[in-house]
């Protein structure tokens, strides 16, 4: 008999999580691999809503079958579907149980709901098609090792930190390259601070013409490159390779740091060829799904 938890320890959750999305079979993109740095996660910056109240769980004979949560957005009416993981004979009748019983959870102001399961995970992925998700644009994350870059490095002089002066451009520039965004240029400035970075590119007229904007974790030995952005007129001209060199130059100067992850469109090649050169490989493939809440 299968039946549904809610409201479950998080160190539960985070411990289940962990030992999945290592997996490609089971992984969901965004959601950590570390158990540390997942609780930590689902305790001190989640969504909205908090973690304890956005997760449900498949429980059989006294045992975790399955996990499933939201990582809820509320102004912007979206949700990330954390999951479904699953790790039980009977899967499909838990992805079910998972879904029903989450919706149920999920504040009426949802709208839409966003899933990111591994090309692998073939238990998620017939999931997304049979309760009708849509395809979106698919992901490709890459990672890069602290050794592997010192190889790879490249001039990088004529990028600069950002200045107090220049965050309305950075804003209007980051909000033209990624209109529809988890996190709007307003917000990626509030965020700055010893942990988020911001490093430019100007002409000479003193206009932002790039930037990359990075985060580091060094309490989880991790960093990550969120947004990478070259204006439309400053492209072909090695913008992009020097200002992805300055952002991990900064982030592996954290003496704990060894890996960084970023994410790009599968499809844009061009992207995906300048990360490889500086010693990135591609380490997942997520397909991204949408669903419209009736």
């Amino acid at each position: 008999m299968i039946h549904i938890l809610k409201k479950p320890q998080l160190t539960e959750v985070a411990a289940f999580i962990s030992n999945l999305n290592s997996l490609p079979e089971h992984h969901v993109g965004f959601c950590g691999k570390k158990k540390e740095e997942i609780l930590h996660t689902l305790e001190e910056d989640f969504g909205d809503i908090p973690a304890v109240d956005a997760f449900v769980l498949a429980i059989e004979d006294e045992k975790t079958v399955g996990v499933c949560g939201f990582d809820a957005d509320i102004e912007r009416g979206s949700a990330e579907i954390w999951g479904p993981f699953v790790n039980a004979k009977q899967a499909a009748k838990v992805i079910e149980l998972l879904w029903t019983s989450l919706l149920l959870e999920m504040p009426k102001s949802i709208k839409t709901v966003e899933l990111f399961p591994e090309k692998k995970n073939t238990g998620v992925l017939t999931f997304a098609k049979e309760f009708d998700f849509s395809n979106g644009s698919d992901q490709t994350i890459l990672t890069c090792f602290n050794h592997t870059f010192m190889h790879k490095k490249v001039k990088s002089d004529a990028i600069a930190s950002i200045q107090t002066n220049e965050y309305n451009q950075l804003i209007h520039l980051h909000d033209r390259l990624f209109p529809k965004t988890y996190l709007s240029g307003n917000e990626m400035i509030d965020q700055l601070g010893e942990a988020s970075h911001v490093f430019i590119a100007s002409d000479e007229a003193g206009r932002v013409t790039g930037y990359v904007h990075v985060e580091a974790s060094p309490d989880f030995g991790e960093g990550s490159i969120e947004f990478l952005g070259v204006d439309t007129n400053s492209r072909e001209k090695g913008l992009g390779t020097a200002l992805l060199s300055k952002g991990l130059e900064w982030l592996f100067s954290f003496e704990s740091i060894d890996e960084i992850t970023l994410c790009v469109n599968s499809a844009n090649e061009t992207a995906i060829h300048i990360y490889q050169k500086l010693g990135f490989h591609k380490e997942h493939e997520l397909l991204s799904y949408e669903k419209h809440l009736s």
